[in-house]
């Protein structure tokens, strides 16, 4: 399949799977839907130069949590702004979700902000897009061990903020 056709299908298929997966790293659906958007927009313009992604979804959502990381570090007020907003938007999904689901992510949401930025990474890619352990590797240009050992960390750490029932299952 050309490129520009497996980015359009990635978009159709994957964008608001992703937008979430961006959002519960964030905290704002605006940021990650802004992010999101600018990785789509990277990769069109990769693939005109020819580049080829070995896991599109992958590749959108570790250059829009880098993107979302920068913007960050350049807006922290502004993030504050829209992380306070970001809870009068909602997706379908969204208003479909209890209050305890909510509550639920938004736990989540702050313990993942507590992992160094390689374990958060590796948890998004591994555990929000079911990713395997080779794929999360090369994604992220790192070996298989390191993001053995970032999984294993980020466990460690997420069951004493979440309880070790929050890992089973």
């Amino acid at each position: 399949m050309p490129v520009d056709e497996e980015i359009e299908a990635c978009v159709r298929a994957d964008y608001a799977r992703l937008v979430a997966v961006v959002a519960v790293v964030t905290g704002s659906r605006a940021s990650a839907e802004d992010a999101v958007q600018e990785a789509f927009a990277k990769a069109w313009e990769r693939a005109a130069r020819g580049q080829r992604f070995d896991h599109l979804a992958a590749w959108v959502v570790t250059v829009a949590l880098n993107h979302a990381r920068s913007g960050h570090r350049r807006k922290t007020s502004e993030r504050n702004a829209l992380a306070r907003n970001a809870m009068e938007r909602t997706t379908a999904r969204a208003e479909a979700a209890t209050e305890s689901d909510t509550d639920n992510a938004l736990v989540v949401r702050d313990a993942l902000s507590t992992l160094a930025g390689r374990q958060r990474d590796c948890v998004v890619l591994f555990y929000f897009l079911d990713l395997d352990v080779a794929t999360v590797a090369r994604v992220l240009g790192i070996s298989e061990g390191t993001v053995k050992s970032a999984l294993s960390r980020a466990r460690q750490k997420l069951a004493v903020l979440l309880g070790t029932r929050a890992l089973e299952g």
